[in-house]
């Protein structure tokens, strides 16, 4: 049967069946890989979870198979084999391409527990040598090994296509290659909709268990990818008006330190002057990846019978410490988007990857070069990656000290991502002694960022076999690193008129429950300024510019979503707004909502976390307000970076 099908409908089903089979067994690896994910669940439900799997398999299939079926359907086009190339050899292209984004989408579930999103495209651009450098760092012979799989793959792949193709172009095949042209063009449409449905396949389609992983397995990297790059625009069911959305906003954000200054740009606001002398420097140290439950008193701050991180664990006593503080997004763009710009991230691509990051920003370099500032930034990573050159200047960075800077001193050796977060900070304190006061300065660490790994000449104190042990040993250095940086601080001139803050820029993400995935940490530290407390009002990193510019005590503009949290208005109720992936979100008391940005879906959990979440049924009133939130939060944010509304143009 399959011999009297058109020559290229049999190619066309061939190439699916390898796709179909591609995704197939990677849903076996991830199962595999993640095996201890499924708990108790029942071998029905991981059946179930491949059958519903299938859907979006087929959805990915019609998206990679779908332009060379089209393609081959155009008869008179045929006739030259340049032409048939093109779409016989398009998809062995894209084959090699999906088995490398799936190997990625395996390994970055890991970290993340969740799959791949529009990182997976985006990081093919100019920040894709900077990833490879940093592969080719952590394991040199698997890089290798893949790319010359790729180099001999692909050549080998083309030459069986041209030499046994088996295509021959007859004007017989006419009627049949043309007649394809409408019923491929249908089927493509209906696989690409994921069925008859009024709207297209979503990926909270995949949702039918309690179990999270379930719920996962049955989406693949290629299809969260592509639904990230969609997800541009705010779905109807989320919209509500800019007059409302301004209304809840203000009233959350508001504080008696600060008053709205102009309707044309509603977060707009100028601070009261509360300070006359010399204001304090500012030292923001944005912490990769530190997980809040490993600090004490976020949980009981050990991990392995030792205690994971005793400097913090001591400084954050001398310090006003936040146990209820929040990340605003998932990755290190978000988190730099809120603590340095007040702006929250959007959920899907984040709007660094867009032409909206180009609007005028109120960033912490820019407000606090107004008062006479001397702004740096220092990393131990490439700054080009994450277009991190661009931001930094944008938001008002004067010098920026990168791995190229670092490099030449030669004092220090590199990591897989760069250099270690004891000498970037070292380098920092260098920089800090020599700095024009009054001066701000930020420090983005990178060791506790995957791979994990520490310098050659630090011993790891939690052995390989212990789960986790990589990120656990990153984790425990970063704190002797920090510990290391404060001994120097404290000798400097410099450190009797300086405030540090240190904040998170988000989870390490793996194994947590909802609570554990958003709770960071945030110390405020200054002899000087700072009484030592516990702050147990829940906050979120949309907070720091406002709170850094009450301890700077200046009249001055800014425009941020957050408040200051020193000074609060009495019996008044404060939240959180949060967004990642397709998710948005409200956190206040002790509950937090998370809405689905792709359909109907949402799900109030308690915070601290149990098991007993609550099903928004049961409480529907603080469900519907808390979704009015943080529909307002998306609105606004969406609407002001749309129209460039966030800080009048200088």
């Amino acid at each position: 049967m399959i011999k009297r099908l058109p020559d290229n409908l049999r190619i066309v089903l061939f190439y699916s069946f390898c796709f179909f089979v591609l995704l197939t067994v990677f849903r076996f690896a991830l199962l595999f890989v993640y095996f201890s994910k499924l708990g108790n669940s029942s071998i029905s439900e991981v059946i179930y979870s491949f059958l519903i799997g299938i859907r979006f398999d087929l959805c990915v299939i019609s998206i990679v198979i779908g332009p060379s079926w089209l393609l081959s359907s155009i008869h008179p086009l045929n006739r030259w084999k340049s032409y048939r190339y093109i779409w016989g050899i398009l998809p062995i292209t894209l084959f090699l391409w999906m088995t490398g984004h799936l190997i990625g989408d395996i390994i970055y579930f890991g970290e993340a527990d969740k799959h791949l999103g529009y990182e997976g495209f985006v990081f093919l651009g100019k920040d894709l040598l900077i990833l490879i450098e940093a592969a080719v760092k952590n394991d040199t012979f698997t890089v290798i090994l893949g790319l010359t799989g790729i180099s001999i793959g692909l050549p080998s792949l083309i030459y069986l296509f041209i030499k046994h193709n088996g295509y021959e172009f007859s004007s017989l095949n006419k009627k049949w290659e043309l007649l394809q042209i409408p019923i491929s063009i249908l089927i493509l449409l209906l696989l690409f909709r994921g069925g008859l449905q009024s709207r297209p396949l979503r990926s909270t389609e995949a949702i039918h268990s309690e179990n999270q992983f379930l719920n996962q397995l049955p989406l693949n990297g290629v299809f969260t990818t592509i639904m990230d790059l969609k997800s541009k625009s705010i779905l109807p069911e989320l919209q509500i008006s800019k007059e409302e959305s301004v209304r809840i906003v203000q009233k959350e954000i508001d504080y008696p330190g600060a008053k709205f200054i102009d309707p044309e740009f509603p977060i707009l606001r100028e601070t009261i002057e509360t300070r006359k002398e010399t204001p304090p420097n500012i030292v923001l140290i944005l912490l990769e990846s530190w997980t809040g439950k490993f600090i004490r008193p976020n949980g009981n701050g050990i991990v392995g019978e030792r205690e994971l991180t005793p400097y913090f664990n001591s400084l954050l006593k001398e310090g006003r410490y936040f146990p209820h503080f929040f990340a605003t997004g998932g990755r290190t763009v978000n988190g730099l988007m809120s603590v340095l710009t007040g702006v929250p991230d959007r959920p899907g691509i984040t709007v660094v990857r867009t032409h909206q990051v180009l609007g005028n920003f109120g960033g912490l370099g820019s407000i606090l070069k107004e008062l006479g500032y001397s702004t740096y930034f220092v990393h131990g990573g490439d700054v080009g990656f994450d277009n991190m050159s661009f931001l930094f200047p944008h938001w008002g960075f004067d010098t920026i000290l990168g791995k190229e800077e670092i490099e030449k001193t030669k004092r220090y050796t590199s990591g897989a991502w760069g250099f270690y977060d004891g000498d970037v900070l070292q380098e920092l304190h260098h920089t800090l002694e020599n700095a024009k006061q009054p001066f701000a300065a930020v420090s983005l660490t990178l060791t506790t960022h995957y791979p994990y790994q520490v310098p050659e000449t630090v011993q790891n104190l939690y052995p390989s076999s212990m789960k986790d042990s990589d990120y656990f040993n990153t984790y425990t250095y970063a704190d002797k690193s920090i510990g290391k940086f404060m001994e120097n601080a404290k000798k400097s001139a410099y450190f009797k008129n300086t405030i540090f803050v240190f904040v998170a820029d988000h989870t390490h993400h793996r194994d947590l429950n909802p609570y554990e995935d958003r709770n960071i940490p945030l110390l405020i530290y200054s002899p000087k300024y700072i009484k030592p407390t516990m702050d147990p009002q829940i906050s979120s990193q949309l907070d720091v510019i406002p709170t850094i510019l009450g301890l700077v005590g200046k009249k001055v503009r800014f425009a941020s979503f957050g408040r200051d949290l020193l000074t609060r208005a009495k019996e008044k109720n404060y939240g959180s707004y949060f967004a990642f992936s397709s998710v948005i979100g409200w956190i206040e008391n002790e509950n937090a909502l998370y809405r689905s940005t792709e359909a109907e879906l949402r799900e109030v959990y308690p915070m601290p976390w149990n098991e007993t979440k609550s099903k928004c049924v049961s409480i529907k009133d603080t469900c519907d307000e808390y979704e009015r939130k943080a529909k307002a939060f998306l609105n606004l944010s969406y609407e002001l970076l749309n129209t460039n509304r966030i800080f009048p143009e200088k």
